[in-house]
């Protein structure tokens, strides 16, 4: 893991084949960072803490750092956080979570879905549907999509006693067809660090078909942020018995390397679709969390998470996550 962290910090490399250069970070004030690639353009959009959702467009890597956030969406409420991009029959459907209007305290949040009106990343977008049940007041958050054999499904958090997990199967990308049933719960000690802890589930595709959710551990305020893994070993999405939870986190704080918090990811394909590469937001310094921390500009904020970006598969890592892609049954 060592030699994963100072890679990630390191000031210049190059990812896949490419020749595509770039420095990490790859983003300033960029937390809970997702990317996708997309006719030439690589797309990134981040937690904004407002009513507006910005979308960072640059033909390579390195032109993220600098590039104008454009404003794609604009909702009745406030709070946006983890807004995603996912491309589903020639739409793109930016999930997010938010706060309705005149409501107060970060419980308010439930998660939503806007539509493109075409297959064009910057849109625009409009708003589409609610993926919470109305009579379920649960803070809900994080929202992403999995696909299991041919099926789409909704991951998310929500709190009960702990901050959980949960899967719901969707009819398309904007109708839940039941209600949210729980996937997993922090258990084991380093994922209730200054917070108990399961968020930002996240899919993740292996070889021979096998499925994967990376997701976050602990509290994102502290340099303790994590990943943790989960593989699908049965044959229901709905029951977390089907789901082996593995026992260590994957990716986490390095004081050497001067990495805290790593967490809350994102994966994407590389260009030539040979590569999973992973963005995350980390920060610097081990004062530093995931809060706004009184600071109204979000672009360059001391404080905030920035995104970093590296490839799963690169030859010379030494990488859980890999080890696990290749080698579960």
């Amino acid at each position: 893991m060592k030699m994963f962290k100072l890679f990630v910090w390191f000031i210049l490399f190059w990812v896949g084949s490419n020749g595509n250069e770039y420095k990490n970070p790859i983003a300033l004030s960029a937390p809970d960072p997702w990317m996708q690639y997309y006719n030439g353009y690589y797309y990134l959009v981040a937690t904004t803490w407002t009513n507006e959702i910005g979308i960072r467009k640059a033909s390579t890597l390195g032109g993220l750092v600098d590039v104008e956030n454009t404003i794609v969406y604009t909702f009745d409420g406030h709070t946006a956080w983890a807004p995603e991009i996912h491309l589903i029959d020639d739409r793109w459907y930016l999930l997010y979570c938010s706060c309705a209007p005149n409501t107060e305290n970060y419980a308010c949040h439930r998660n939503h879905v806007a539509q493109s009106a075409t297959d064009d990343p910057m849109g625009p977008y409009t708003f589409l549907a609610d993926l919470d049940e109305p009579s379920d007041q649960t803070m809900e958050l994080d929202p992403s999509y999995i696909f299991i054999n041919g099926q789409l499904y909704l991951l998310g958090s929500y709190i009960g006693d702990t901050q959980n997990l949960y899967i719901r199967p969707m009819a398309n990308p904007y109708t839940p067809t039941a209600a949210k049933s729980f996937l997993a719960a922090p258990t084991y000690d380093w994922e209730i660090e200054g917070g108990t802890t399961n968020e930002g589930p996240e899919p993740l595709y292996g070889r021979d078909g096998k499925i994967f959710v990376v997701y976050s551990a602990s509290s994102c305020n502290t340099p303790n942020y994590k990943l943790g893994l989960m593989q699908f070993t049965g044959t229901d999405p709905l029951n977390s018995t089907h789901w082996y939870k593995y026992p260590d986190p994957v990716f986490q704080r390095s004081d050497e390397n001067h990495v805290y918090g790593p967490g809350h990811n994102g994966f994407f394909r590389s260009p030539d679709g040979t590569e999973d590469w992973i963005v995350y937001h980390g920060n610097e310094k081990d004062t530093e969390g995931c809060g706004m921390g009184g600071h109204p500009e979000r672009r360059n904020t001391p404080g905030l998470p920035m995104a970093y970006l590296f490839s799963v598969y690169q030859k010379l890592l030494t990488l859980r996550i890999q080890h696990h892609l290749e080698n579960r049954d």
